[in-house]
């Protein structure tokens, strides 16, 4: 009689923990080891299990294996943050760990499971009056609470309240080797999760840790109370300083939800445009439900529409404002602030783009490619505003200098750029390219959508010069002492960092992970 290979004999208890429909052995794996930009390598199996208790013994299983471990939540990021780094890898994939576990409205907070998504969370809060103060990134409809705080994001709700973790009271925590972590008052006998600063704060520890620290299995968010009004301005500039002197200036107010500035490129190409005629419906019936009245929302709508692109396309720069309120006298004050410290360095144009945005926060994911098919991948850096100019100028630079080989190799830009709250700003070009699509974006994205764009042959070359461009501009924000969101495995933490904040973080990872086998190469662990 045949004896099993060890290869079997694991995967056969993996399939015992969380049976043969939820583990993927087959060439499915390749989809759920391909984030938006491309592909390490292919893991031996893709697990998705459906508690605690099995995700638990999932991981207990591989490590007492000598097997990887990568946690993967929604997959809309692009930094190898859940991308294997070597084949002897499981994937545990969050999608069925979905439930909302509790919505308590006397503490104030909810606890669910990573697998929910911001969008299915904000529908749920917003059905009682509530709200996370971060209500997630615009890749809501597929991006999930765990991989947010895994990797930390921005979204509507940032310039008030924060980036992602921010939003976060506490955590549990499976560790390599099986164990749960219970952060902040989730970890007191009482297990009431109300509350984050009791001592040495362990919750931020796990935050944005791209899953090399553990796998987080539940996650309790604040909640506050939906703000009733709203309102949304745009402004154009002239020039890239005076965009950054108004923003840099309202952002030290803080009365603004969220707020984002485009160049040309994007306004009237990937983010501003407005699709096809099914597309502006939808867009107008969301304004319409948004809208405080259904006078008000018509008049927007007819706005917008008069409007059309002219006035945006006219804007080298474009600044998009969302607000909200206790009343409308709330919202008119805020306007007339930002107004009158807007109009200082630039004029005000319909606000179309943020109307739209503000009543679709959670968009289809159809921006992982350009408006016409090409490939797309950002690359970012948060820099103090003080170094936002200089970095600014030496970085167009960079572009003049390649110039020739973007234009032979069908490579272009656009940039977003975001103050942050007060004192610091988003910088984030993005690269597009005529590429092959892959098996991320023919999984991701519906066939009718697919079928109304271009598609491309292969475009090595393209690529290159886009992954090369990319590390220059990684090593230009290192420079300048850039931070960054979503770490994974592109941006380096740890080159040049104080010695002995490195050597305790290095510490903290051998007490959860002796082994180094959780989501190995994430942080530069």
């Amino acid at each position: 009689m045949k004896s099993e290979s060890p290869a079997e004999e694991f995967l056969q208890r993996l399939d015992r923990i969380v049976g043969g429909d939820h583990l993927i052995v087959d060439d499915r794996r390749e989809f759920f080891a391909t984030d938006v930009y491309r592909r390490l390598e292919i893991p031996i199996a893709v697990v998705r299990p459906g508690s605690i208790e099995e995700a638990r013994k999932v991981i207990a299983c591989a490590y007492a294996n000598d097997v990887a471990i990568v946690p993967r939540g929604g997959g809309a990021s692009y930094t190898a943050g859940y991308l294997p780094t070597t084949a002897r890898a499981i994937l545990v994939d969050a999608g069925r760990l979905d439930r909302i576990v509790e919505i308590n409205e006397q503490d104030m907070f909810v606890t669910v499971e990573p697998g929910v998504t911001w969008a299915e969370l904000d529908k749920a809060l917003g059905a009682r009056g509530l709200r996370t103060p971060f209500r997630g990134p615009f890749s809501g409809l597929a991006a999930t609470v765990g991989g947010s705080i895994s990797q930390n994001a921005l979204g509507l709700g940032t310039n008030t309240w924060g980036v992602s973790c921010e939003s976060v009271l506490a955590m549990e925590v499976i560790t390599a080797d099986g164990r749960i972590i219970r952060t902040g008052q989730a970890g007191s006998k009482a297990g009431v999760p109300f509350f984050r600063h009791y001592g040495p704060d362990l919750t931020a520890v796990f935050t944005g840790d791209c899953g090399a620290l553990g796998f987080k299995a539940r996650i309790t968010l604040k909640v506050m109370k939906a703000r009733p009004r709203s309102g949304c301005l745009s402004f154009g500039f002239g020039t890239f300083e005076g965009a950054i002197q108004a923003m840099s200036g309202i952002a030290g107010h803080v009365v603004e939800e969220k707020c984002f500035a485009l160049d040309s490129a994007l306004q009237q190409g990937q983010i501003g445009k407005s699709g096809d005629v099914s597309t502006r419906l939808e867009m107008a019936r969301s304004v319409m439900a948004a809208s405080h009245s259904p006078v008000r929302g018509l008049l927007q709508v007819i706005r917008m529409g008069l409007s059309g692109s002219r006035a945006l396309s006219a804007a080298p720069y474009a600044a998009h404002y969302i607000f909200e309120g206790q009343s409308t006298g709330d919202i008119r004050s805020k306007v007339r602030l930002v107004r009158r410290l807007a109009l200082q360095n630039g004029w005000e144009i319909p606000n179309s783009v943020p109307l739209v945005v503000y009543a679709t926060p959670f968009a289809p994911l159809h921006n992982v490619l350009g408006p016409a098919g090409e490939r797309w991948v950002p690359v970012h850096g948060i820099l103090p505003t003080s170094s936002v100019l200089a970095f600014h100028r030496e970085f167009r630079q960079y572009l003049a200098s390649r110039r020739q080989d973007m234009t032979e190799h069908g490579v272009h830009t656009g940039l977003i750029f975001s103050s942050l709250g007060a004192g610091s700003f988003l910088y984030e070009p993005a690269f597009y390219w005529k590429d092959e699509q892959s098996v991320y974006h023919r999984t991701v994205l519906d066939q009718a959508y697919r079928s109304s764009i271009p598609s491309y042959p292969p475009n090595p070359a393209g690529a290159e010069l886009v992954q090369a461009m990319r590390q220059a501009a990684i090593e230009q924000y290192h420079r300048y002492g850039a931070g960054h969101l979503q770490v994974g495995k592109q941006y380096p933490l740890l080159r040049d960092r104080d010695p002995a904040a490195t050597e305790l973080l290095r510490a903290i990872k051998k007490a959860v992970d002796g082994k180094n086998l959780f989501n190995p190469g994430a942080l530069g662990l």
